[in-house]
């Protein structure tokens, strides 16, 4: 028995051994959990541990080993009731999962995520990270590549083919957490300690600062998004009233659908122009693309964040960084107040025509 993780470990003399990973719920497992409907485990601390990169390996190895998962091992237990009484979703259907929230010390939700619902033990691991940047979904083919088809979602994801670009959440700083299990009508909480990597040097106080950092950019990453998606949005709508235009029993009057038409082109083409400023709007997905137009807004702070948070060790942001990030902060300000402009003007003077046409408004609504 490994004492300081509590892992099962066996082996031979020379020839290789197992790990059976945290068998702390087995040592907690009595009549008591047994009896339960539900049972949730306190876990064992979990390391924030940052990753060894290493300057070579050696390519003949005959080591086939594999680590464990990272984070925090979250494991509970569920009787054979809970598949026959079963939780219901909002719809009403019988759900398959389990919610599992992580709380931070001022109570606030950081991650969520979705649990087996087994009988007998289950185990959920929680990679220590924030719920990372909200998706963009671009619901139209770039300018001028109609050959870009959507899948049957409706919506295309942002590929920026990037490296060194971060989408993820940041790792929580140490502390201590609650862990909330949701099964049905039952709630169960355990606390969770999260700690610091013992091999860096970096103090508490300098990750939580790198922490706020970070949180900072994943912030202004997901109101580059929200706003991404508002656009895409208000695109997809006008070129789908361009195909009804097109169809002359949408309006009766040519001249009118050819003013709408016009009118519902020139609006695009100024929504274009303030999401050419957020991300690079000719990506298609082939990895070509990202070397062809410069790095706009989404990916810049993706960058940034990857550079706070990913490549570097548990030390403060630096100088530099925080002045990039202002840098960033005002052009999302700018980018911002010209889609408002736009909204106010432009996008209300094409609403007015289409009420002036007895056309349903099709831009109402948010993605």
């Amino acid at each position: 028995m490994q004492p300081h993780f509590s892992d099962l470990v066996v082996g031979t003399y020379g020839r290789g051994f197992w790990i059976l990973d945290d068998v702390t719920p087995l040592r907690q497992l009595n009549d008591e959990a047994l009896k339960s409907d539900v049972h949730l485990f306190t876990p064992r601390s979990a390391y924030r541990f940052r990753h060894v990169r290493e300057t070579s390996s050696d390519p003949n190895s005959a080591v086939r080993g594999q680590n464990p998962h990272y984070g925090a091992d979250v494991d509970y237990y569920l009787s054979a009731a809970t598949d026959t009484a079963g939780a219901r979703d909002s719809t009403g259907k019988a759900s398959t999962k389990v919610r599992l929230a992580i709380l931070n010390a001022r109570g606030d939700t950081i991650r969520t995520l979705d649990g087996t619902r087994r009988h007998g033990l289950n185990r959920v691991y929680w990679d220590l990270r924030y719920a990372p940047v909200r998706p963009p979904r671009l619901r139209t083919p770039p300018p001028g590549k109609p050959w870009v088809t959507l899948p049957d979602s409706g919506w295309r994801p942002l590929v920026v083919w990037d490296l060194d670009l971060s989408q993820q959440g940041p790792l929580a700083p140490p502390g201590t957490y609650t862990v909330r299990l949701t099964e049905g009508a039952t709630t169960l909480s355990q606390p969770l300690t999260v700690l610091k990597d013992p091999n860096t040097m970096g103090t508490v106080q300098d990750i939580q600062q790198q922490v706020n950092l970070a949180l900072a950019i994943r912030s202004e990453m997901d109101s580059v998004v929200g706003l991404i998606n508002r656009i895409e949005w208000l695109r997809k709508q006008i070129e789908d009233l361009g195909v009804q235009l097109a169809d002359s029993s949408t309006v009766k009057n040519d001249s009118v659908a050819q003013t709408l038409a016009k009118a519902g082109h020139d609006l695009e083409e100024k929504l274009i122009g303030v999401e050419g400023d957020l991300f690079d709007v000719h990506l298609t997905g082939a990895r070509e693309d990202a070397f062809r137009n410069p790095t706009k807004l989404y990916g810049r702070l993706s960058a940034l964040l990857s550079d706070v948070a990913e490549d570097g060790a548990d030390f403060p942001p630096t100088s530099q960084q925080q002045q990039v990030n202002a840098v960033l902060q005002q052009r999302l300000g700018a980018a911002a107040g010209a889609f408002a402009n736009v909204l106010q003007h432009d996008v209300g003077a094409f609403r007015g025509q289409l009420r002036a046409a007895r056309l349903p408004d099709v831009l109402a609504g948010n993605p």
